[in-house]
């Protein structure tokens, strides 16, 4: 019986270790990016991140009222932002902030990713839920039918979450939260990495709010 005893406590203290657990210092590291870049595009209620440059955006092009946003930072801080790119194959639009962010912006991955990949995930900066997530699968989605390459993950997503970034171990953006009715979904970097590149080859960053160019648009 005592024997018994002493096992049962053993379980229950091993239980509670593991509970108190640390967090791993890579997720630590790459939860600070997140939640640093992160913002909340606040016309829609939609998230977002800053990527790139101190003064570009990423967002889902379905979270867009207009061309004209207002966008709050991790900080609290409050900017104008403007449409300056999208994307609507992939559901990805491109913002152009009238001030610096003042934070450091994620890198966006320039490479397809490869299934069972871990990456991780915050959603909403509004109500964060930090999480690992698994890239399941690469494919199509009826809610996106012209994107062929759909990241399929495990990630608990919720309204809000579209336009939030899914990053990879180095805090690199591999994705944005779509979601859609039929499927839960990311829409891949690569097509967002292209539409980034775009702006800034146009020089876009370099702009002041006195002069907004016209939103560049690509269908593919």
């Amino acid at each position: 019986m005592a024997e018994m005893t002493r096992a049962a406590r053993a379980l229950v203290v091993g239980g509670v270790l593991a509970l108190a657990a640390p967090v791993r210092a890579g997720d630590l590291t790459v939860r600070h990016a997140l939640e640093a870049a992160s913002v909340v595009v606040e016309t829609t209620g939609c998230s977002g991140a800053v990527a790139e440059s101190p003064q570009i955006v990423v967002t889902a092009k379905h979270c867009l009222e207009g061309d004209r946003l207002r966008v709050r930072l991790s900080t609290g801080a409050h900017r104008i932002a403007w449409l300056v790119a999208t994307n609507d194959a992939s559901d990805q639009a491109v913002l152009f902030l009238e001030e610096p962010a003042g934070v450091t912006p994620l890198e966006i991955v320039h490479r397809q990713q490869i299934p069972g990949t871990v990456l991780y995930f915050e959603g909403n900066p509004s109500r964060p839920r930090f999480q690992s997530a698994r890239l399941d699968r690469i494919g199509r989605c009826p809610s996106l039918p012209a994107l062929p390459n759909a990241l399929f993950t495990s990630i608990d997503g919720v309204p809000g979450d579209s336009g939030a970034p899914l990053v990879d171990g180095a805090s690199r953006i591999v994705g944005l939260v779509h979601g859609g009715a039929r499927c839960h979904i990311a829409t891949p970097a690569d097509s967002l990495a292209r539409l980034v590149d775009h702006v800034l080859e146009r020089n876009v960053a370099e702009l002041t709010h006195v002069a907004i160019p016209t939103a560049l648009h690509d269908p593919s």
